[in-house]
Protein backbone atom coordinates (compact mmCIF):
# COMPACT_ATOMS: atom_id res chain seq x y z
CA UNK A 1 0.00 0.00 0.00
CA UNK A 2 1.31 3.30 -1.25
CA UNK A 3 1.57 6.02 1.40
CA UNK A 4 0.11 9.35 1.44
CA UNK A 5 1.73 12.16 0.40
CA UNK A 6 1.66 15.26 2.13
CA UNK A 7 3.19 19.32 1.17
CA UNK A 8 3.54 21.90 3.52
CA UNK A 9 3.04 25.31 2.16
CA UNK A 10 2.45 28.23 2.74
CA UNK A 11 4.19 31.04 0.33
CA UNK A 12 5.53 33.50 3.26
CA UNK A 13 9.06 33.01 4.72
CA UNK A 14 9.20 32.64 8.24
CA UNK A 15 5.42 31.15 9.01
CA UNK A 16 6.69 27.96 10.34
CA UNK A 17 6.74 25.33 7.81
CA UNK A 18 9.54 23.24 8.90
CA UNK A 19 8.40 23.82 12.49
CA UNK A 20 5.10 22.56 11.24
CA UNK A 21 6.48 19.69 9.21
CA UNK A 22 8.94 18.21 12.02
CA UNK A 23 6.40 18.22 14.40
CA UNK A 24 3.21 16.69 12.05
CA UNK A 25 6.23 13.97 11.70
CA UNK A 26 6.80 13.61 15.22
CA UNK A 27 2.80 13.11 16.00
CA UNK A 28 2.79 10.76 13.00
CA UNK A 29 5.51 9.31 14.02
CA UNK A 30 4.47 9.18 18.10
CA UNK A 31 1.02 7.13 16.75
CA UNK A 32 2.90 4.30 14.86
CA UNK A 33 3.01 5.49 11.00
CA UNK A 34 6.49 5.27 9.54
CA UNK A 35 6.88 8.32 8.55
CA UNK A 36 9.74 10.63 6.26
CA UNK A 37 10.08 14.44 5.78
CA UNK A 38 11.94 15.36 2.61
CA UNK A 39 13.23 18.86 2.43
CA UNK A 40 12.58 20.31 -0.75
CA UNK A 41 13.19 23.99 0.15
CA UNK A 42 16.36 23.63 -2.44
CA UNK A 43 17.51 27.23 -2.19
CA UNK A 44 17.62 27.46 1.75
CA UNK A 45 17.17 23.47 3.11
CA UNK A 46 17.61 23.39 6.74
CA UNK A 47 15.31 20.67 8.05
CA UNK A 48 18.29 18.82 8.88
CA UNK A 49 20.39 21.33 10.81
CA UNK A 50 17.12 21.75 12.77
CA UNK A 51 16.70 18.14 13.65
CA UNK A 52 20.24 17.70 14.41
CA UNK A 53 21.24 15.86 11.45
CA UNK A 54 24.35 17.01 9.24
CA UNK A 55 23.25 17.15 6.04
CA UNK A 56 26.71 17.33 4.12
CA UNK A 57 27.89 13.85 5.77
CA UNK A 58 25.80 11.87 3.79
CA UNK A 59 23.39 11.31 1.09
CA UNK A 60 20.90 14.86 0.61
CA UNK A 61 17.87 15.48 -1.29
CA UNK A 62 20.49 17.24 -4.17
CA UNK A 63 22.42 14.27 -4.69
CA UNK A 64 19.24 12.09 -5.80
CA UNK A 65 17.93 15.71 -7.39
CA UNK A 66 20.90 15.62 -9.54
CA UNK A 67 21.28 11.48 -10.16
CA UNK A 68 23.79 10.98 -8.58
CA UNK A 69 22.10 8.80 -5.49
CA UNK A 70 19.17 6.70 -5.10
CA UNK A 71 16.27 8.49 -2.96
CA UNK A 72 15.82 5.38 -0.47
CA UNK A 73 20.12 5.76 -0.04
CA UNK A 74 19.38 9.53 1.58
CA UNK A 75 16.57 9.00 4.26
CA UNK A 76 18.08 8.58 7.54
CA UNK A 77 16.88 8.70 11.31
CA UNK A 78 16.37 11.85 12.83
CA UNK A 79 16.32 11.15 16.30
CA UNK A 80 12.98 11.93 16.89
CA UNK A 81 11.35 8.86 15.69
CA UNK A 82 11.09 9.60 12.03
CA UNK A 83 13.39 9.75 9.13
CA UNK A 84 14.07 13.06 7.31
CA UNK A 85 16.03 13.04 3.83
CA UNK A 86 17.93 16.46 3.94
CA UNK A 87 19.29 19.16 1.90
CA UNK A 88 22.80 20.51 1.44
CA UNK A 89 23.09 24.08 1.71
CA UNK A 90 25.75 24.28 -0.77
CA UNK A 91 25.07 26.29 -3.82
CA UNK A 92 26.97 24.37 -6.35
CA UNK A 93 24.18 21.50 -4.83
CA UNK A 94 21.42 23.42 -5.18
CA UNK A 95 22.08 24.65 -9.05
CA UNK A 96 23.10 20.81 -9.80
CA UNK A 97 19.53 19.67 -8.46
CA UNK A 98 16.73 19.06 -10.54
CA UNK A 99 13.34 20.17 -9.12
CA UNK A 100 11.82 18.02 -12.37
CA UNK A 101 12.85 14.83 -10.48
CA UNK A 102 11.34 15.29 -7.14
CA UNK A 103 8.36 12.71 -8.27
CA UNK A 104 11.01 10.07 -8.93
CA UNK A 105 12.70 10.44 -5.35
CA UNK A 106 8.87 10.47 -3.77
CA UNK A 107 7.05 7.58 -5.08
CA UNK A 108 10.06 5.21 -3.98
CA UNK A 109 9.76 7.13 -0.54
CA UNK A 110 5.61 6.43 -0.79
CA UNK A 111 5.69 2.74 -1.15
CA UNK A 112 8.18 2.30 2.25
CA UNK A 113 6.59 4.76 4.46
CA UNK A 114 3.30 5.45 5.48
CA UNK A 115 3.28 8.93 5.65
CA UNK A 116 5.71 11.66 3.62
CA UNK A 117 5.68 14.87 4.15
CA UNK A 118 7.33 17.93 2.10
CA UNK A 119 8.67 20.88 3.45
CA UNK A 120 8.14 23.46 0.56
CA UNK A 121 10.52 27.00 0.53
CA UNK A 122 9.04 29.97 0.05
CA UNK A 123 7.69 31.89 -3.13
CA UNK A 124 6.20 30.78 -6.31
CA UNK A 125 9.54 29.06 -7.97
CA UNK A 126 9.36 25.88 -9.98
CA UNK A 127 10.66 23.90 -7.04
CA UNK A 128 7.83 25.35 -5.22
CA UNK A 129 4.88 24.27 -8.03
CA UNK A 130 6.48 20.53 -8.67
CA UNK A 131 5.67 19.16 -4.76
CA UNK A 132 2.41 21.11 -4.68
CA UNK A 133 1.46 18.97 -7.82
CA UNK A 134 2.34 15.64 -6.97
CA UNK A 135 1.07 15.25 -3.39
CA UNK A 136 -2.04 13.91 -2.36
CA UNK A 137 -2.88 16.95 -0.17
CA UNK A 138 -1.55 20.48 0.42
CA UNK A 139 -1.50 22.05 3.84
CA UNK A 140 -1.20 25.65 3.40
CA UNK A 141 0.34 27.34 6.73
CA UNK A 142 -0.59 31.00 7.74
CA UNK A 143 -0.04 33.07 10.77
CA UNK A 144 -2.61 35.79 12.00
CA UNK A 145 -0.97 38.62 9.91
CA UNK A 146 -2.32 39.50 6.83
CA UNK A 147 0.87 38.89 4.71
CA UNK A 148 0.72 35.47 5.15
CA UNK A 149 -2.78 35.41 4.33
CA UNK A 150 -2.44 36.90 0.93
CA UNK A 151 0.51 34.78 -0.02
CA UNK A 152 -1.46 31.52 1.83
CA UNK A 153 -4.22 32.54 -0.50
CA UNK A 154 -1.34 32.50 -3.32
CA UNK A 155 -0.40 29.33 -2.62
CA UNK A 156 -3.36 27.75 -2.95
CA UNK A 157 -4.34 28.88 -6.43
CA UNK A 158 -1.10 28.08 -7.67
CA UNK A 159 -2.04 24.11 -5.87
CA UNK A 160 -5.26 24.46 -7.92
CA UNK A 161 -4.01 25.54 -11.06
CA UNK A 162 -1.00 22.41 -10.95
CA UNK A 163 -3.56 19.66 -10.15
CA UNK A 164 -3.49 19.43 -6.35
CA UNK A 165 -5.63 19.52 -3.34
CA UNK A 166 -6.15 21.76 -0.62
CA UNK A 167 -7.00 19.93 2.34
CA UNK A 168 -7.24 22.24 4.90
CA UNK A 169 -5.49 25.58 6.70
CA UNK A 170 -3.15 25.74 9.65
CA UNK A 171 -3.41 28.66 11.79
CA UNK A 172 0.34 29.07 13.16
CA UNK A 173 1.88 30.94 15.86
CA UNK A 174 -2.03 31.43 17.48
CA UNK A 175 -2.74 33.62 20.36
CA UNK A 176 -5.37 34.75 22.30
CA UNK A 177 -6.14 38.25 20.76
CA UNK A 178 -8.24 39.89 18.54
CA UNK A 179 -6.26 39.11 15.41
CA UNK A 180 -6.14 35.43 15.94
CA UNK A 181 -9.87 35.67 16.37
CA UNK A 182 -11.20 37.54 13.23
CA UNK A 183 -8.78 34.90 10.99
CA UNK A 184 -11.19 32.14 12.98
CA UNK A 185 -14.08 33.31 12.88
CA UNK A 186 -13.27 33.94 8.86
CA UNK A 187 -12.24 30.93 8.17
CA UNK A 188 -14.28 28.59 10.29
CA UNK A 189 -14.52 24.98 9.56
CA UNK A 190 -11.31 25.45 6.73
CA UNK A 191 -8.91 25.55 9.35
CA UNK A 192 -7.73 22.40 10.44
CA UNK A 193 -5.67 22.97 13.15
CA UNK A 194 -4.78 25.94 15.36
CA UNK A 195 -0.84 26.13 16.79
CA UNK A 196 -0.75 27.95 19.83
CA UNK A 197 2.19 30.35 19.56
CA UNK A 198 4.96 28.57 21.74
CA UNK A 199 7.95 30.28 23.19
CA UNK A 200 9.52 26.98 24.12
CA UNK A 201 10.19 25.95 20.35
CA UNK A 202 13.33 27.73 19.37
CA UNK A 203 15.61 26.65 16.42
CA UNK A 204 17.65 24.67 19.08
CA UNK A 205 14.21 22.71 19.55
CA UNK A 206 12.20 22.35 16.94
CA UNK A 207 9.70 19.21 18.26
CA UNK A 208 7.47 20.61 20.51
CA UNK A 209 7.70 19.91 24.08
CA UNK A 210 5.65 16.44 25.34
CA UNK A 211 2.15 17.41 26.45
CA UNK A 212 2.86 20.72 25.13
CA UNK A 213 -0.22 23.26 23.84
CA UNK A 214 1.73 22.91 20.44
CA UNK A 215 1.79 18.95 20.26
CA UNK A 216 -1.65 18.14 20.75
CA UNK A 217 -2.62 20.75 18.17
CA UNK A 218 0.02 18.96 15.66
CA UNK A 219 -1.80 15.75 16.63
CA UNK A 220 -5.21 17.06 15.74
CA UNK A 221 -4.14 18.07 12.34
CA UNK A 222 -2.22 14.42 12.10
CA UNK A 223 -5.64 13.04 13.03
CA UNK A 224 -7.27 15.62 10.84
CA UNK A 225 -5.57 14.66 7.64
CA UNK A 226 -6.60 10.90 7.94
CA UNK A 227 -10.34 11.88 8.80
CA UNK A 228 -10.21 10.75 12.66
CA UNK A 229 -11.26 12.68 16.31
CA UNK A 230 -7.57 11.88 17.51
CA UNK A 231 -4.36 9.82 17.03
CA UNK A 232 -3.66 7.36 19.79
CA UNK A 233 -0.24 7.32 20.23
CA UNK A 234 1.42 3.65 20.50
CA UNK A 235 5.27 4.02 19.68
CA UNK A 236 6.23 7.42 21.64
CA UNK A 237 4.65 10.08 23.71
CA UNK A 238 4.46 13.14 22.05
CA UNK A 239 1.14 14.87 22.63
CA UNK A 240 -0.24 12.49 25.51
CA UNK A 241 2.28 11.53 27.79
CA UNK A 242 2.24 9.43 30.70
CA UNK A 243 1.90 11.54 34.31
CA UNK A 244 4.84 11.67 36.00
CA UNK A 245 5.07 9.09 39.59
CA UNK A 246 4.50 11.68 42.55
CA UNK A 247 6.79 12.25 44.71
CA UNK A 248 7.00 10.46 47.57
CA UNK A 249 9.03 9.98 51.28
CA UNK A 250 9.88 7.08 52.85
CA UNK A 251 7.60 6.75 56.18
CA UNK A 252 10.55 6.22 57.99
CA UNK A 253 11.71 9.64 57.56
CA UNK A 254 8.62 11.46 58.25
CA UNK A 255 8.16 9.44 61.94
CA UNK A 256 11.76 10.65 62.49
CA UNK A 257 11.10 14.39 61.17
CA UNK A 258 7.49 14.85 61.86
CA UNK A 259 6.73 15.53 65.72
CA UNK A 260 2.97 14.95 66.73
CA UNK A 261 1.31 18.54 67.49
CA UNK A 262 -0.21 17.35 71.17
CA UNK A 263 3.53 16.58 72.25
CA UNK A 264 4.56 20.12 71.21
CA UNK A 265 1.79 21.81 73.18
CA UNK A 266 2.46 19.43 75.99
CA UNK A 267 5.66 20.65 76.49
CA UNK A 268 4.83 24.01 75.95
CA UNK A 269 2.68 23.97 79.15
CA UNK A 270 4.48 21.54 80.93
CA UNK A 271 7.61 23.47 80.06
CA UNK A 272 6.41 27.77 80.09
CA UNK A 273 10.29 28.73 79.65
CA UNK A 274 11.11 26.73 77.23
CA UNK A 275 13.58 24.41 78.72
CA UNK A 276 14.59 21.54 76.62
CA UNK A 277 16.45 20.14 79.28
CA UNK A 278 14.94 16.34 79.57
CA UNK A 279 11.03 16.30 79.23
CA UNK A 280 9.74 19.20 80.13
CA UNK A 281 7.21 18.22 83.17
CA UNK A 282 10.49 17.57 85.68
CA UNK A 283 11.50 20.15 88.47
CA UNK A 284 14.57 22.24 88.77
CA UNK A 285 16.73 19.67 89.76
CA UNK A 286 16.02 17.03 86.18
CA UNK A 287 16.32 20.58 84.10
CA UNK A 288 20.54 21.17 85.74
CA UNK A 289 20.74 17.07 84.93
CA UNK A 290 19.66 17.89 81.09
CA UNK A 291 22.25 21.07 81.19
CA UNK A 292 24.95 18.95 82.48
CA UNK A 293 24.41 16.56 79.42
CA UNK A 294 24.33 18.77 77.00
CA UNK A 295 27.49 20.36 78.66
CA UNK A 296 28.94 16.93 78.34
CA UNK A 297 27.91 16.96 74.58
CA UNK A 298 25.09 14.45 75.26
CA UNK A 299 21.62 14.61 74.31
CA UNK A 300 19.22 12.09 74.45
CA UNK A 301 16.35 12.18 71.37
CA UNK A 302 14.11 12.95 73.75
CA UNK A 303 15.20 16.15 74.15
CA UNK A 304 15.71 17.37 70.33
CA UNK A 305 13.17 20.24 69.93
CA UNK A 306 10.96 19.48 66.29
CA UNK A 307 12.74 22.07 64.13
CA UNK A 308 15.98 20.17 65.68
CA UNK A 309 14.37 16.80 63.93
CA UNK A 310 13.28 18.17 60.98
CA UNK A 311 17.06 19.33 60.36
CA UNK A 312 18.62 16.67 61.24
CA UNK A 313 16.25 14.49 58.93
CA UNK A 314 17.45 17.13 55.85
CA UNK A 315 20.90 16.65 56.87
CA UNK A 316 20.69 12.99 56.63
CA UNK A 317 18.63 13.34 52.85
CA UNK A 318 21.11 15.46 51.50
CA UNK A 319 23.93 13.19 52.58
CA UNK A 320 22.76 10.15 50.81
CA UNK A 321 22.16 9.98 46.74
CA UNK A 322 18.27 9.39 46.85
CA UNK A 323 18.58 13.00 48.79
CA UNK A 324 20.59 14.88 46.56
CA UNK A 325 19.46 16.70 43.49
CA UNK A 326 22.60 16.96 40.75
CA UNK A 327 22.52 19.22 38.23
CA UNK A 328 20.93 17.06 35.37
CA UNK A 329 18.08 15.84 37.02
CA UNK A 330 17.48 19.52 37.92
CA UNK A 331 17.39 20.55 34.27
CA UNK A 332 14.61 17.27 34.58
CA UNK A 333 12.80 19.29 37.00
CA UNK A 334 12.89 22.25 35.06
CA UNK A 335 11.64 21.02 31.37
CA UNK A 336 8.38 18.86 33.39
CA UNK A 337 7.59 21.97 35.35
CA UNK A 338 7.75 23.91 31.93
CA UNK A 339 5.91 20.95 30.26
CA UNK A 340 3.08 21.51 33.03
CA UNK A 341 2.61 24.75 32.77
CA UNK A 342 2.80 25.23 29.16
CA UNK A 343 5.07 28.25 27.30
CA UNK A 344 6.29 30.85 29.79
CA UNK A 345 5.71 34.44 28.15
CA UNK A 346 6.27 37.72 29.28
CA UNK A 347 5.54 41.27 28.75
CA UNK A 348 8.43 41.76 26.15
CA UNK A 349 7.73 38.80 24.35
CA UNK A 350 4.11 39.83 23.97
CA UNK A 351 5.21 43.52 22.60
CA UNK A 352 7.51 41.70 20.80
CA UNK A 353 5.64 39.30 19.09
CA UNK A 354 3.19 41.97 18.59
CA UNK A 355 5.57 44.01 16.08
CA UNK A 356 6.37 40.69 14.17
CA UNK A 357 3.19 39.02 14.17
CA UNK A 358 0.49 41.48 14.11
CA UNK A 359 1.92 44.67 13.09
CA UNK A 360 0.57 44.95 9.91
CA UNK A 361 -3.19 43.73 11.17
CA UNK A 362 -3.54 46.76 13.69
CA UNK A 363 -1.74 49.19 11.67
CA UNK A 364 -3.95 48.22 8.55
CA UNK A 365 -6.65 50.93 8.54
CA UNK A 366 -8.65 49.86 5.27
CA UNK A 367 -10.33 46.39 7.12
CA UNK A 368 -11.95 45.66 3.33
CA UNK A 369 -8.17 44.88 2.17
CA UNK A 370 -7.96 41.98 5.78
CA UNK A 371 -11.50 40.80 4.37
CA UNK A 372 -10.26 40.49 1.33
CA UNK A 373 -7.37 38.23 1.91
CA UNK A 374 -9.39 36.24 4.18
CA UNK A 375 -12.54 35.80 1.52
CA UNK A 376 -9.71 35.11 -1.53
CA UNK A 377 -8.02 32.11 1.18
CA UNK A 378 -11.35 31.03 2.20
CA UNK A 379 -12.58 30.60 -1.65
CA UNK A 380 -10.21 28.20 -2.32
CA UNK A 381 -13.04 25.32 -0.53
CA UNK A 382 -15.93 26.64 -2.34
Amino acid sequence: MTGQVYAIAGGKGGVGKTTTTANLAAAFAAAGYDTVVIDVDLGMANLGPVLDVDPDEETTIHDVLAGRADPTAAARASGEGFDVVPGTQSLDGFAEADPANLREVVTPLAEEYDVVLLDTSAGLSHEVTVPLGLADAVVLLTTPDIVAIKDAAKTGELAKRVGGTVKGIVLNRARDDELTDRVVDELGDEIMAIVPDDAAITTGRTVARPGSEAARAYNALAAALLGVDALEETAAAYAFPDPPEPATVEADALDAAVVPVEEVESESETDPAGATGGTGATGAGEAGEGEADADAGTTDASDATPDDAVAEAEAEAEATPEGRIEESDSDVAVDAVATAAGPVTTSAFEEDADAEMGGSFLDDDDDEKRKGALGRLRGLFE
